[in-house]
């Protein structure tokens, strides 16, 4: 499942039966290749829904089993250090050999255990058209620094 189709599916309690609101954000921690926890936006405010309280992800919405489960984010808290695709699409990707492969512009999850299994590399084009993507087996992360993912090419390439 592509990150990207997370954003705006409606996180529904199964227990009270409501919409406790929109996935605003998939928040991953690269070093592990995990999908970490989900950042919320509802009608009490925003709020954070560790994967693990996950119950199921559907094709249009995200069950959890309650509303207890929501955690409220906070400055220097457990969630702090996960990163968004909007910021992981800040990082440049670079190979061992040196070769700039791109930015992230989207990774790709298993739903049932929220293991990140490919990024998609892309550099090159104007407004999103064109250019190069290159698709990255999660096995392939050596590294996730402040502004460099590095990876190796001796894994490879989903499908191969």
């Amino acid at each position: 499942m592509q990150a990207k189709a997370l954003n705006g599916m409606a996180i529904v309690s199964l227990q009270e039966g409501t919409r406790l609101g929109r996935v605003h954000a998939a928040l991953f921690d690269l070093s592990t290749r995990q999908l970490e926890a989900l950042s919320v936006h509802g009608d009490a405010g925003s709020f954070m829904v560790p994967f693990a309280q996950i119950e199921q992800i559907g094709s249009d919405a995200i069950t959890v089993s309650s509303s207890q489960v929501t955690q409220t984010p906070s400055t220097g808290g457990v969630f702090d250090a996960l990163l968004g695709l909007d910021a992981l699409s800040k990082l440049k990707v670079v190979d061992q050999a040196g070769t700039h492969l791109g930015t992230i512009n989207e990774i790709e999850f298993d739903p049932a255990s929220g293991q990140v299994t490919q990024l998609i590399a892309h550099k090159g084009g104007v407004l999103g058209l064109g250019g190069t993507s290159t698709p990255l087996d999660a096995r392939a992360i050596l590294m996730v620094g402040p502004e460099l993912v590095t990876v190796t090419t001796s894994v490879p390439p989903p499908g191969c």
